[in-house]
């Protein structure tokens, strides 16, 4: 057995700290892709890493390895680090040795904050699954290039059954960002009491309520709002101290919540001035398992 499937049958073990030692240990017989790469992975995804991983990673790359894993791990960092003319030639590399699902993914996140919503659009619709994150994005980026009809289209198929499904709220603020103010709240109301919303979705709903006139529904949403925010700041006063959470996160917490509760005070003038609360939304980068020789994935070892 090599070094690399006795490390990964500690890791698999939930043998960590053993795993970790067999993967660095492979590293310093022979500074394989193999190796290199396994041990890449154990950085960014298990110690959290980035640096490390992306040092290993550009080594890996020197070798220019026939596998897309390495090209995916290094891209998902750099994408992470916010350079995306450089993630995505990366990922480019990465698709021309293989299609994956993660390279797609991330070449369409690099796309959306390059400003090429459309390509962005194209490769979330590749990979998206009925109502779900990725259709979200999908959303986001054709409204961000005004294709308001297929992106309202597919909003108007948002499917609750879905085993992918995201949810009614995230659908109606996409529903806001196009103004279709009617069907926002629709999807607001399917989902509004089943959970806590936050100030932000509020805020969202709130001026979704102005835009249609009914003023009496957007004043009776912050009311209940405040009250809410109201209850929690006695919770939180009444709330005993302990090792875990300390004075000094119990008054972080109440300033937190006392910001909160101002911001809503003030939510219905600042949207009667022509207030439009801005889009608080990102796409997020995904990764994956990229160990050679995973039995769990039916990776085999790189030759």
């Amino acid at each position: 057995m090599t070094l690399n499937m006795e490390a990964l049958v500690l890791f698999e073990n939930n043998q960590y700290d053993e795993a970790l030692n067999l993967f660095e240990e492979a590293v310093k017989v022979e500074r394989t892709v193999q190796s290199l790469n396994n041990l890449a992975w154990i950085y960014l995804y298990e110690e959290e890493d980035l640096h490390r991983a992306k040092i290993i990673l550009e080594e890996v790359i020197e070798q220019k390895p026939k596998s897309h894993f390495p090209y995916n791990m290094l891209g998902e960092i750099v994408i992470k680090e916010r350079q995306w003319i450089e993630a995505e030639e990366i990922l480019m590399k990465s698709l021309a040795l293989f299609p994956s699902t993660e390279a797609i993914h991330n070449l369409a996140v690099t796309h959306y904050y390059l400003g090429g919503f459309q390509k962005a659009a194209e490769g979330f619709n590749k990979i998206a699954k009925d109502s779900d994150v990725i259709r979200l994005y999908e959303v986001m980026a054709r409204a961000q290039y005004k294709d308001v009809p297929t992106a309202k289209s597919i909003l108007n198929r948002w499917n609750d059954q879905s085993d992918d499904y995201i949810g009614a709220i995230e659908a109606a603020d996409a529903y806001v960002e196009m103004e279709c103010f009617e069907e926002a709240r629709l999807m607001f109301e399917k989902e509004w009491h089943q959970y806590l919303v936050s100030p932000y979705i509020i805020g969202r709903y709130a001026y979704t309520l102005f835009q249609l006139g009914d003023i009496h529904t957007c004043l009776e949403i912050i009311k209940q709002a405040i009250q809410l925010k109201k209850d929690e700041i006695i919770k939180e006063q009444q709330e005993s101290c302990d090792e875990h959470w300390t004075a000094t996160d119990k008054a972080e917490r109440i300033a937190e919540l006392q910001f909160e509760k101002a911001e809503l005070n003030q939510l219905f003038l600042k949207i009667q001035s022509g207030f439009r609360p801005p889009l608080d939304f990102e796409v997020e980068a995904t990764g994956g398992c990229y160990l050679f020789g995973c039995q769990q994935h039916q990776h085999l070892e790189y030759k």
